[in-house]
């Protein structure tokens, strides 16, 4: 029996063991695997009753000196959310201060101008394609099943996962239980804004997440930000909208293709992905459209609006399918160069951006998705 069985209640005799060399205690189970209710998403846990006090940073190369207390609020915070307060500090006694995690959440001391063409060479290019053709096709069945279930198209759903791990090529080798650590209670001091609240609700949703599925908290890895497998899921997320692809009963971000695809399909459908909606829209808009521009992550125009303002649909494009659309023009600045490209997003861009809230990053998924279908079709 693994020494973690103990360490969160309902754990004991599931867990893995805390050694790398260890056999699993829960065979057939890897670190990362849920178990699956495909009927119902698993309900989102209770909000957190009280704000924990913030953690002391100090420089990122060494182990800040944390407020004693921290440690000790935060397991009497999950003890009012179900689990063994002396088990959850037995997890965090284990827990590692890793100062590569607290400088990566700095902003570069060099930073470089934002370019939008030289980030979508990143993701739109040969290799990503052709790896992502194969990745469509190893997994047609349940991409169409997605497809279908979801109404989300398959080429998005590939596009995301190919930007955000290489199609589980590259899924990160931080150990989780570090990682959120760090960044609960260690938060740099250098850091633009603290966000140590925000990864103190995903620790307590990682150490959930292993009372509810026997996974070893000590063994899970993934990347510096505690995201998950192959979409990147953060804990909170695997436990809200995570769904079973392949059937077996559990969900496995980490070494299953097809729960990966279920579950980028889930997550867009339940952050307001519209079936049969484009990302873009083919308009040619006015020659000046930055004043329609606000930077935001909701759509605030509407087609009227854009219309009175000199944009036209494209040649062959009929406008009335999106009349009633709410709408948004978006900036895709090349800063080497000082030009913009301006495109017109649907309510569908703003679902992606949900994934990740970058303008560069919903419209590089956009466009290795129709890359991906191009080639498809």
């Amino acid at each position: 029996m693994a020494a973690a069985a103990a360490l969160l209640s309902g754990c004991a005799g599931e867990a893995r063991k805390p050694t790398p060399d260890a056999a699993p205690a829960m065979s057939g189970v890897p670190p990362g695997a849920v178990p699956a209710t495909p009927q119902a998403p698993p309900a989102m846990p209770a909000p957190v009753p009280a704000p924990l006090p913030p953690a002391a940073a100090g420089p990122v190369n060494e182990a800040p000196a944390v407020a004693p207390d921290a440690r000790q609020a935060f397991a009497d915070l999950m003890a009012r959310r179900g689990l063994d307060r002396g088990r959850v500090l037995s997890v965090l006694g284990e827990a590692r201060f890793s100062p590569t995690v607290a400088r990566l959440v700095l902003p570069p001391s060099s930073p470089s101008v934002r370019s939008w063409p030289r980030y979508r060479a990143r993701f739109v290019e040969t290799r990503r394609i052709r790896e992502g053709m194969d990745f469509w096709e190893d997994h047609a069945g349940t991409l169409a099943q997605a497809e279908r279930q979801y109404g989300v198209p398959a080429s998005v759903i590939v596009a995301i996962i190919g930007v955000e791990t290489f199609y589980g090529r590259i899924t990160g080798n931080f150990r989780i239980l570090d990682a959120l650590s760090t960044l609960a209670f260690d938060y740099p001091a250098q850091a633009r804004s603290d966000r140590s609240d925000f990864f103190r609700e995903e620790l307590a949703q990682f150490l959930l997440l292993c009372d509810e599925t026997g996974m070893d908290p000590l063994a899970v890895r993934g990347s510096y930000a505690g995201a998950i497998g192959l979409p990147q899921f953060m804990p909170g997320s695997i436990r809200r909208f995570a769904a079973d692809g392949d059937g077996d009963g559990r969900i496995d971000l980490l070494n299953s293709p097809d729960d990966a695809i279920m579950s980028v399909a889930s997550f867009l459908l339940r952050h307001g992905w519209q079936a049969g909606q484009p990302v873009f829209l083919p308009v040619r808009l006015p020659p000046d459209p930055a004043a329609l521009v606000d930077g935001g992550l909701r759509p605030t125009l509407d087609w009227p609006r854009l219309a009175a303002a000199g944009a036209r649909p494209a040649r062959g494009a009929d406008e009335a399918a999106w009349r009633d659309w709410p709408l948004a023009v978006i900036d895709l600045l090349d800063g080497a160069t000082g030009r913009t490209e301006y495109r017109v997003a649907a309510p569908n861009f703003f679902a992606i951006t949900e994934y990740n809230r970058s303008y560069f990053y919903a419209a590089s998924v956009a466009d290795l998705a129709d890359e991906l279908q191009r080639r498809r079709e």
